[in-house]
């Protein structure tokens, strides 16, 4: 099913073969749509031409994966039947590289130095990769170190949430906020949304103010917790309610404003040119902003890093964290997706608010259209559902 005009095809191959006894079969059941995966279809964060050497084309794609176990190696702890998570990450414990590198050593496996080094696949992670299956697609290949067990309170539809939620999770304690101090989150889309669940598992006492770009977006914003949800708006208006909320003044001129005072907290969860300059222009002086959106090669106002004397911290996919949040989920070293799928049990991302759109395989055209055009469709998080 090729169409040169579109950069995916529906396409027929070989059912891949487990690559080692520590190996699991997982029968897709849920396969989310990632901002991620639009960057294919819809430029609007940048290129990174620096992690091109990454992937291998052509590539399945979907990294937001959950299924059932149907085919488990001797080595595999996970029964047939066993309802998974996948940490679609490929570090050293995946590729069974022995000695790990010093970053896996350390348990930072979001940081891990063979990521492209080509064994086992020429991916980094399932969804840019060949030979191991997808979450678009029927079946995915899983290393016993990628797979979460989905607690029974967490039905198949809203399954394949937990990768943005621990996303969220590890960005989070990447560099904690204080618990009590207000966080603010720019963007409303599901990444944006799932900061906001993450929030209230892990740091219960931060007040959180939503930066939302659609009516729908804020709707979902509040159904999901959010303590002030705020429309953000061509100029500075959007800036003089978020002024008003933290008792800051603002300077500048016109639409070029800052915060004098601000967010002690910042989650840019977007990735737009737009979206992380307003996540710098807000943030409070020595305060930090979470770059979650995945920006690449763009242009943004620097300015407030230096003038505030900021921090900027970056985050990238799923590791083990320490933690001492206070929230439920919270608590000792766990894994980011263990914290997530506890997040989702306990119904912080309602999934009848958050799973908008669900589309069999057959229409993923159409599905990647619709999360595209998500002001028009009012679309938040778009899914395959394969059963």
């Amino acid at each position: 099913m090729a169409d040169a005009a579109f950069p995916a095809s529906l396409v027929d191959v070989p059912e891949p073969e487990l690559p080692g006894a520590a190996w699991a079969r997982v029968a897709v059941t849920t396969g989310g749509i990632c901002g991620s995966d639009l960057h294919l279809f819809a430029h609007n964060t940048g290129p990174s031409p620096t992690l091109v050497s990454m992937g291998s084309f052509p590539f399945v794609l979907g990294h937001e994966i959950a299924g059932h176990v149907i085919e488990a190696g001797p080595a595999c702890p996970h029964p047939v039947g066993t309802r998974v998570a996948v940490d679609p990450c490929l570090p050293c414990a995946a590729r069974e590289i022995d000695p790990p590198c010093s970053n896996c050593a350390l348990g930072r496996t979001s940081s891990c130095l063979n990521l492209d080094s080509r064994v086992v696949t020429g991916g980094r992670t399932l969804g840019f990769t060949q030979g191991l299956g997808g979450g678009w697609a029927e079946q995915a290949l899983a290393h016993r170190s990628m797979l979460h067990r989905v607690p029974d309170a967490v039905p198949d539809r809203g399954a394949s949430l937990y990768e943005p939620v621990s996303i969220a999770c590890h960005g989070l304690l990447r560099a904690a906020p204080v618990d009590g101090d207000p966080v603010l989150v720019v963007g409303a889309g599901v990444l944006g949304l799932a900061v906001v669940a993450a929030l209230k598992g892990l740091f219960p006492g931060c007040p959180v103010t939503v930066l939302a770009r659609h009516a729908h977006q804020a709707e979902a914003a509040t159904a999901c917790g959010a303590d002030h949800v705020v429309r953000s708006e061509v100029g500075a208006a959007h800036f003089e309610e978020l002024a008003h909320l933290t008792g800051s003044r603002l300077v500048g001129r016109k639409a070029n404003v800052m915060l004098m005072g601000g967010f002690p907290y910042v989650v840019e969860a977007v990735g737009a040119p737009q979206s992380v300059t307003d996540a710098l222009r807000a943030v409070a002086h020595r305060g930090t902003v979470l770059l979650l959106g995945a920006a690449g090669v763009t242009e943004v106002d620097l300015t407030p890093i230096w003038y505030k004397e900021a921090a900027l911290v970056g985050s990238i996919d799923h590791a083990v964290d320490a933690s001492s949040a206070p929230g439920p989920a919270g608590g000792p070293d766990r894994h980011s997706v263990d914290r997530a799928l506890d997040v989702l049990a306990a119904g912080l991302l309602p999934h009848d608010v958050v799973v908008t759109h669900e589309f069999a395989l057959e229409d993923y055209r159409h599905a990647v259209e619709t999360a595209i055009d998500r002001g028009n469709a009012r679309a938040i998080k778009v899914v395959f559902r394969l059963s």
